[in-house]
């Protein structure tokens, strides 16, 4: 094993375009609510999050994924709490 392979050894390099299993719990930031509809983005993927409190974007959550789509990175979850405040 070379100097650099052992110097790089665990690192990964973090995507655009994550993938999720259903029945993950993640933490994701709300960044739009319209019409009672709440949004995620996430680098470039979209997941859209059912049962949010009328107050909630921007804010720090937790999500259950439901469903997630790989190949066009759109997702569906369910709220489960609210962790934090937007620093903005």
């Amino acid at each position: 094993m070379s100097f650099v392979e052992k110097y790089m050894a665990g690192w990964k390099l973090r995507t655009a375009k994550p993938d999720y299993e259903p029945g993950e719990t993640i933490e994701v930031m709300i960044t739009s609510m319209r019409d009672g509809k709440a949004k995620a983005r996430i680098g470039d993927s979209i997941l859209r999050i059912k049962n949010v409190p009328e107050d909630g974007e921007n804010t720090r959550v937790m999500v259950e994924i439901e469903e997630w789509d790989t190949e066009d990175h759109i997702g569906e979850g369910t709220y489960l709490e609210t962790v934090g405040e937007s620093a903005f």
